[in-house]
């Protein structure tokens, strides 16, 4: 690639040049345009001289001009190109064995031993025991005692007592009296006018339609057929049979269709108009007044009576009474009970223990390991690669040309 951008590069600073010289040959061009008549043998200056003493004659000259073209080079350029490899790999691989290994287990088998334990044993023995007993007898006690007594005393009264009576009153109450007054009232009335409008209705037209259907006709023929006579075998009789043949032909017939049309038209329309209106209607209106008027109300005064009523009193009074009481008496006693009494004696007792001895024993066991083991792998590599391509490069080449140019002489 980076080839290719300096070839490019390469033919930009070529085209560049050749326009630049193509641009100074062109000024050099302009420049020797200006030849003196006398020079070039100008034979048209009599035809000039009415113009001021400047006359043109045409010349060849012989240009060059620059031309673009397209050209097809080859260049080198690097690619990737994958290819395949092959490569030697360590593999590691395990690899299962049987293997015979020894292990020790502890076997458990019962022992007799002999031991000592204290063991408890009660023994009875009669004890004296002093006890004390509460021994109960009564005596007569004599006490003083508050009695309460209900005595009965009149005694004299005053209450309150409410007496009622009529007393006369006079108040104000408002009355409602109905009136009636003339109110102005508006009211609307629809008022009915006629209007034209258009509006479109439903035109139906029968309109011919051309359709197709399927006749079957029957364009068979007589055909003359020998038969046996039923009546006598040995004869024949002709007879005429129709031979049908059905033959199916599309027919055109016409119908008319309904089609619906929308026509407008012109219709009478009565309408109601809103119009309002004044009118006086009798309204009756509720006036309140004030009203004097007279009652009597029912009150009570207070009044003081007296009365002698009967009240029960109670009164406390002191009174002796005899009563007995029951004493306890402490008193010794003696009885003799068994006590239990316990012993601690030493006693011999044979037990069984769980011992556990070691033994070797063998198994066979499963032994994994891994075994280095080569291994071909194939692999891709991309690898840069010179290859040719054809690119199109434009270049810029100067052509000659013959050109026929008008030159300024002087004729002077």
């Amino acid at each position: 690639m980076r080839r290719i951008l300096y070839g490019i590069v390469a033919v930009t600073m070529v085209i560049a040049t050749t326009e630049a010289e193509a641009g100074r040959r062109h000024v050099r061009w302009r420049a020797c345009c200006a030849a003196p008549c006398c020079d070039s043998g100008c034979n048209t200056c009599d035809s000039c001289s009415g113009t001021g003493g400047v006359c043109y004659q045409e010349v060849q000259r012989t240009v060059c001009r620059p031309h673009w073209v397209t050209e097809t080079q080859t260049v080198n350029c690097t690619v990737m190109q994958q290819q395949e490899r092959t490569r030697t790999v360590t593999c590691r691989r395990p690899v299962t064995t049987t293997q015979t290994q020894e292990y020790t287990v502890m076997v458990p088998h019962t022992e007799p031993r002999t031991g000592t334990r204290m063991v408890s044993r009660q023994i009875m023995e009669p004890v004296e025991q002093t006890y004390c007993v509460m021994v109960p007898h009564t005596e007569p006690r004599t006490g003083t005692r508050m009695v309460a007594r209900q005595i009965t005393e009149p005694v004299e009264q005053t209450y309150c007592v409410m007496v009622p009576y009529t007393e006369a009153r006079t108040g104000t109450r408002m009355v409602a009296r109905q009136i009636t007054e003339p109110v102005e009232q508006t009211y609307c009335v629809m008022v009915p006018h006629t209007e034209t409008r258009t509006v479109s209705r439903t035109q139906v037209n029968c309109v011919p339609q051309v359709c197709t259907r399927t006749v079957c006709t029957d364009q068979g023929q007589w055909a003359c057929q020998q038969i046996q006579d039923p009546c006598n075998p040995r004869c024949c009789r002709t007879v005429r049979r129709w031979c049908p043949n059905i033959v199916q032909q599309q027919v055109e017939y016409t119908v008319m269709r309904r089609e619906c049309v929308q026509v407008p038209c012109e219709v009478q329309v009565t309408v109601c108009r809103p119009e309002n209106r004044t009118r006086t209607v009798q309204v009756c209106r509720t006036v309140c007044e004030p009203q004097e008027f007279t009652y009597e109300v029912t009150l009570c005064r207070h009044e003081d009576h007296t009365r002698t009523v009967q009240c029960c009193r109670t009164v406390c009074e002191p009174q002796e009474f005899t009563y007995e009481v029951t004493v306890c008496t402490p008193e010794n006693r003696t009885r003799t009970v068994q006590c239990c009494r316990t012993v601690c004696e030493p006693q011999e007792y044979t037990y069984d223990i769980c011992v556990c001895r070691p033994e070797t024993r063998t198994r066979e066991v499963q032994v994994c390991s891994y075994v280095d083991e080569p291994v071909e792998q194939t692999y891709t590599v991309c690898v840069p690669v010179q290859v040719q391509r054809e690119v199109q490069v434009r270049r810029c080449q100067m052509v000659e040309e013959v050109v026929t140019c008008r030159v300024p002489a002087c004729c002077n």
